[in-house]
């Protein structure tokens, strides 16, 4: 299965440990799942780990890698504009689109409100882990 991690369940899991987030990103490190992401994923992740976290940039830059390392990262051509309250949630759909992905995983109200796109599931950490064992 393949999942986009919105980065707001990547800084949760980097920040919070213990949660859902972190749990899903484990399942990612274990290999049950494949993790999808892309160039302006991983700028956002850097961006605000080091903006709004006070990550050293060096080890925003690594935590950045280590993200990049073991997912698909892929460069979506298609532009979309689906998520007119909050356009940058928009790169996550083109992530999911580009990557095959079978899931988004976000706590993102606005993808949340969503459910689905493109027969691409959105959910909340807690639910994917729920889905995930039962599976």
């Amino acid at each position: 299965m393949r999942v986009v991690l919105d980065t707001n369940i990547l800084i949760s899991a980097f920040i919070f440990p213990g949660g859902p987030p972190e749990a899903v990103y484990r399942a990612v490190l274990d290999g049950r799942v494949e993790l999808v992401a892309s160039p302006p994923l991983l700028a956002e992740l850097g961006r605000v780990l080091v903006d709004k976290f006070g990550w050293e940039p060096s080890l925003g830059a690594e935590a950045v890698s280590q993200v990049a390392r073991i997912a698909i990262v892929v460069r979506p051509d298609e532009r979309v504009e689906v998520v007119v309250d909050d356009p940058d949630d928009d790169r996550v759909l083109e992530a999911a689109a580009a990557g095959g992905a079978d899931v988004i995983v976000s706590g993102d109200r606005h993808l949340l409100r969503l459910r689905s796109w493109n027969g691409i599931r959105i959910e909340r950490a807690a639910a994917f882990l729920k889905r995930l064992e039962e599976s």
